[in-house]
């Protein structure tokens, strides 16, 4: 039962980390029409970020944290303007293209910049522990995930409860029609992108302290995390959450229980499941061209 508990939590401190990446997606492509298939780099990006301002730097954890979503929010305007907003007129495809070109350019630029050593992020709950039913537990999986939780209900306040955020939603039903009733589409776009790099940042230092920093880091997530959005489905917030989860605690009791050879086998093949039995996923609209 011990095993049982620690193991439960370790898979959804994990999977909260593949919630975070997986509701970057949906944000993304609900705005855009767009997979951003650097969401795993973004991922990485801020765990280095991290890297940059705590490890390298030396600066205090709330210093050092806020430095880097600060770095983050920076990349994410950088990317619309720089990727997003000069692909805006060119087929979906195309952008697509453009998000895996940067993956692998923001890979090879953090191994010039932090070379191929492997860094650890220090946690603000370093070494301290809880006793659950026998089970230790470190703190930080606890904090990962309340700290997810709370993001989550942030995110909730944001789209449903604030002008800001029925704007967001406005563009992502129909980005013409919100252009004519007058809203300002493309710093709407923009903020999509920043809130998307700021949640990956988040995710990127929750991971730090529970794996080593390293530049190759970035396409695992990013598959676990596109794994989690087909299961969840496609656009939809409470599926990116759902499937985060399940991906998490697939990977760590798999390991556990299965093989660690066949960790992944789970949650890939659930992945192929729901793409031939139920493309829309648990919580997604059926699939249908967007309007």
């Amino acid at each position: 039962m011990a095993d049982l508990i620690q193991l439960l939590t370790n898979g959804l401190a994990l999977g909260s980390v593949y919630a975070l990446a997986a509701i970057g997606f949906v944000i993304v492509y609900s705005a855009t029409g767009v997979v951003n298939f650097a969401a795993g780099q973004f991922v990485m990006l801020g765990t280095f970020a991290g890297v940059a301002t705590l490890v390298n730097a030396g600066w205090p954890l709330p210093v050092g944290y806020a430095g880097a979503l600060a770095l983050m929010a920076l990349f994410g305007l950088l990317f619309y303007a720089v990727v997003y907003l000069p692909l805006g007129r060119s087929p979906v495809v195309t952008i697509i293209i453009g998000t895996v070109a940067i993956g692998i350019t923001l890979q090879n630029a953090a191994l010039l910049t932090f070379g191929s050593w492997p860094f650890r992020l220090p946690s603000p709950v370093e070494g301290m522990m809880l006793e659950v039913a026998g089970a230790v537990i470190p703190v930080h999986a606890v904090a990962v995930v309340v700290a997810t939780a709370v993001l989550i209900g942030l995110m909730w306040l944001l789209l449903n409860r604030t002008a800001l955020g029925i704007a967001m939603r406005a563009v992502a039903q129909d980005a013409k029609t919100a252009r004519l009733m007058g809203l300002r589409v493309n710093a709407l776009l923009a903020f999509t992108w920043v809130l998307a790099a700021v949640l990956a940042g988040i995710a990127g230092l929750m991971l730090g302290p529970m794996w080593f920093a390293d530049v190759n880091m970035g396409d695992p997530i990013a598959l676990k995390a596109f794994a989690a959005t087909i299961i969840g489905g496609f656009g939809s917030l409470p599926g990116a959450i759902a499937g985060g989860l399940f991906v998490g605690l697939a990977e760590v009791l798999g390991a556990s229980y299965v093989s660690s050879a066949y960790k992944d086998l789970i949650a890939f093949g659930a992945m192929i499941l729901f793409l031939l039995l139920r493309p829309q996923g648990v919580f997604g609209e059926r699939i249908q061209d967007r309007g």
